[in-house]
């Protein structure tokens, strides 16, 4: 990536796009599992946005990957970096722990239109780890 002058912008619009897609997603998501909108079906969003915010963390992770080997070293001896890393894992830790909760895998049985209390700290939680992460990572581009 270095040598094409080209390449590395395109990979950083590339990850602004994956990281759009994820927060664009999982933020109405979230807002809704800690009860907005109760009036909206919680499996309908679920079918529609889980999907989108799983290919934007996809394209994040990817693109993310190769800026950071362009300085590999550089950039992950910043503590904003290691920040930024241990808090991607904690969001996804957090949406793979939702899964296992039968209400979530039984919401296009059942009305859907509430919500319960793992389903509203899951997003909260949710909300304020991606935010933490665009956070440090716009820090990042300052350090």
């Amino acid at each position: 990536m270095r040598r094409e002058p080209w390449l590395y912008p395109f990979v950083n619009f590339g990850h602004v796009v994956g990281i759009a897609l994820l927060f664009g997603a999982i933020l109405p998501l979230d807002l809704r599992l800690m009860g907005f909108w109760k009036a909206v079906p919680l499996a309908e969003l679920k079918r529609v946005l889980v999907p989108v915010s799983m290919l934007g963390l996809l394209i994040a992770i990817t693109t993310g990957t190769l800026m950071i080997s362009v300085k590999a070293t550089d950039y992950l001896a910043m503590p904003v970096m290691q920040a930024k890393l241990v808090l991607v894992a904690l969001g996804i830790l957090n949406a793979l722990s939702l899964r296992i909760v039968p209400a979530w895998r039984l919401l296009a049985q059942v009305d859907s239109r509430g919500t319960i209390s793992r389903f509203r700290w899951a997003g909260f939680f949710s909300a304020a780890i991606w935010l933490s992460v665009i956070g440090c990572g716009r820090a990042i581009g300052y350090l």
